[in-house]
């Protein structure tokens, strides 16, 4: 019971693992893109200027 009990433990922190990578990759796309939008349009102010 003891290896069973181990190796639904590493399971379990593989896919709390997995889904923390996944989470973390989406907000920083989303960040990321939310910086270019920024930029871009900083960008267009700035040459209106």
């Amino acid at each position: 019971m003891n290896g069973l009990a181990w190796m639904t433990l590493i399971l379990a922190a593989m896919i709390g693992a997995f889904f923390f990578a996944t989470i973390g990759a989406i907000v920083l796309a989303l960040f990321l893109t939310s910086v270019s939008g920024r930029l871009t349009r900083h960008d267009d102010h700035h040459r209106d200027y």
